[in-house]
């Protein structure tokens, strides 16, 4: 992948504030191509959203309107572009996979955090990244990622 964090778009209207921790159902993901790297954007829903009753009932992301897709699809192709970057591209040929393919993704990345923070990544180059604070902090680009993608 590109070596950050999972990206996790919540479709329910109200917003949450970032590093706001909540029950979610997973319904898919997209797989972005960004900078020639998989970055994955699993799409949930907030099960706790009492005033988004419909989308609390979405159990697969076939049941999110297409036009939505559309939209989500399109911010992410066209958002590189008002820094005069090019268009991303998807793999998949754009396809979105299902939630029992999405929780594969969450779970491997969340094994490959695991994995760093445990120093027990193969390691073939470093990065900086940064914490909620804004501090700097190593991590670790590890010699199998996105082998099995």
């Amino acid at each position: 992948g590109d070596n950050d964090p999972i990206d996790v778009l919540q479709l329910n209207s109200k917003p949450c504030r970032r590093g706001s921790v909540h029950r979610v159902r997973v319904l898919g993901a997209l797989a972005l191509v960004d900078s020639g790297e998989t970055d994955w954007k699993l799409l949930v829903v907030n099960v706790d959203d009492v005033a988004e009753k419909d989308a609390t009932k979405w159990r697969h992301i076939d049941e999110i309107p297409q036009t939505r897709i559309d939209e989500i699809r399109n911010w992410f192709k066209m958002y590189k572009t008002a820094e005069g970057k090019p268009e991303n591209v998807y793999a998949l040929d754009g396809k979105a996979v299902d939630p029992e393919h999405a929780m594969r993704v969450a779970k491997r990345t969340h094994q490959h955090w695991k994995d760093f923070v445990n120093g027990q990544a193969k390691c073939i180059t470093s990065c900086h990244s940064q914490d909620c604070h804004g501090q700097d902090i190593p991590c670790w680009v590890g010699v199998d990622d996105g082998a099995d993608l």
